[in-house]
């Protein structure tokens, strides 16, 4: 069996960890982002980081490490980074990334409102003007048959 290593070292491990577990949970985050949710998506991409922080920890124990050895306290300390990113980060990146979005697309959507939306507006009263018309027109026409269809008063027989 191994010897434990120092404190400091132990320390040192389970920092590195925690930011491997950050790293990955933001990693995981921005390909949810990227391809959205569903049941088999999170499936394979829960399974596929789960194998990524396996060999992320047997990685780092191999390299870096001052044990050489992959112990408990690393796992521990990925899935800490983990949580760490899902309850403390991840919201403040979210809602940092959404503002951003509204700075850059802001310009844009006031552009729409003053340019486009007039035009659309236009557009859709001269659908409604002309469907208005249609249907008077379609109504005078059958009006119009209607009266063609009725007998001369001439002959009408009344009993």
């Amino acid at each position: 069996m191994a010897p434990a290593p120092a404190p400091w070292a132990v320390l040192g491990d389970a920092l590195w960890c925690l930011g491997l577990g950050c790293l990955l949970a933001a990693a995981r985050d921005a390909l949810r982002l990227a391809l959205g949710e569903g049941k088999l998506r999170c499936f394979l991409r829960d399974a596929a980081f789960f194998a990524a922080a396996a060999v992320l920890i047997c990685g780092f124990a191999a390299g870096t490490s001052a044990g050489g050895l992959a112990r408990w306290y690393m796992s521990a300390a990925v899935l800490l980074g983990a949580l760490c990113w899902h309850w403390a980060v991840q919201p403040a990146v979210h809602r940092a990334a959404s503002m951003l979005a509204v700075l850059l697309l802001g310009p844009l959507h006031a552009a729409h409102k003053m340019l486009l939306q007039p035009l659309q507006d236009r557009a859709a009263q001269a659908r409604t003007v002309r469907k208005s018309r249609k249907t008077a027109k379609k109504s005078r026409k059958t009006q119009n048959s209607a009266e063609k269809q009725l007998q001369k008063p001439s002959i009408i027989l009344y009993n």
